[in-house]
């Protein structure tokens, strides 16, 4: 299967500016291009009318601080990588080469280096970890005569239907408890969870145990399919993102459709099927 051509080697320029900062905060930038870059002009940088840390992102900001007081401590050489906000408020990555100058009592000078935009290298790097986190083995199971499947690491065993008892004011697609050697666990019917047509419960029928990730920590919660089908591994590659048309509602739950020899199959989030429930309400000791 051939990967996706946003995994492929694009054909790009890529963006290189030279420049000499100073401690009161001024930086020289050597050339135009960095109004390209960043939507101001070097004056502004040199007039200290616009400051380079204040273009930073607020979430790099720390460890680009922590990459130059390592460095001081060192051999006054550093590489880090940040975001930093355009003019029009697009968000650049970019790889900094540097070299602290100190004067002769070990104070800063001024620090020269380079400045490389390595935006679409951070795309394609995106892109290829997301598949590689997709890729594995999932059970795959039919509900209304569609396949889905889940990552089969969430799973933690399949049992066949057994006693529920119902709970009292609980959401619909609660089912109610069950007790499984000693624990009390949720019950969740995924076809009226999806808005399907209840049906009467064929042998077939089963409960998947699942092993569900929140805010409180993880839970075990059972899940009521119309049958289990097959344990496949999947490459990543072969899982496509949600179709546009699919409402966001929708798409929350899913992790993408899966291209398989026989059929396509649904790839479900499972901790977002089961997210903004308070599934200690309905059963404190599910956990």
């Amino acid at each position: 299967m051939a990967k996706p051509a946003a995994t492929q080697k694009q054909d790009f320029k890529i963006l290189n500016i030279a420049y000499k900062g100073y401690k009161d905060g001024s930086v020289d930038f050597y050339g135009e291009q960095i109004e390209k870059l960043t939507g101001y002009t070097k004056e502004d940088f040199n007039t200290k009318r616009v400051k380079w840390p204040d273009l930073m992102h607020k979430e790099d900001r720390a460890g680009a601080r922590a990459s130059f007081v390592q460095a001081l401590k060192g051999d006054k050489t550093y590489m880090r990588e940040y975001r930093i906000t355009h003019k029009t408020g697009a968000l650049t990555w970019l790889q900094e080469w540097s070299q602290i100058v100190c004067d002769e009592n070990g104070e800063v000078e001024y620090v020269t280096g380079i400045l490389v935009d390595i935006t679409e290298n951070k795309k394609d790097e995106f892109v290829r970890l997301k598949y590689e986190e997709r890729t594995g083995k999932y059970l795959t199971f039919s509900l209304a005569r569609e396949e889905y499947g889940i990552s089969i690491v969430k799973v933690k065993e399949i049992i066949e239907l057994m006693p529920i008892t119902p709970i009292p004011q609980a959401p619909s697609f609660v089912k109610g408890v069950i007790n499984l050697r000693g624990k009390v666990i949720p019950v969740i019917d995924l076809r009226i969870r999806f808005g399907m047509a209840s049906v009467e419960h064929s042998d077939r029928s089963c409960i998947i145990v699942v092993d569900i990730a929140g805010a409180a920590g993880t839970r075990l919660v059972g899940v009521m399919v119309d049958s289990v089908s097959d344990v496949l591994y999947i490459s990543g590659y072969d899982i496509e993102d949600p179709p546009a048309f699919i409402s966001t509602f929708e798409t929350d739950f899913l992790l993408g459709m899966a291209k398989t020899e026989k059929s396509l199959k649904i790839i479900l989030d499972i901790d977002q099927v089961l997210s903004g429930m308070d599934l200690t309400r309905i059963a404190p000791d599910a956990g």
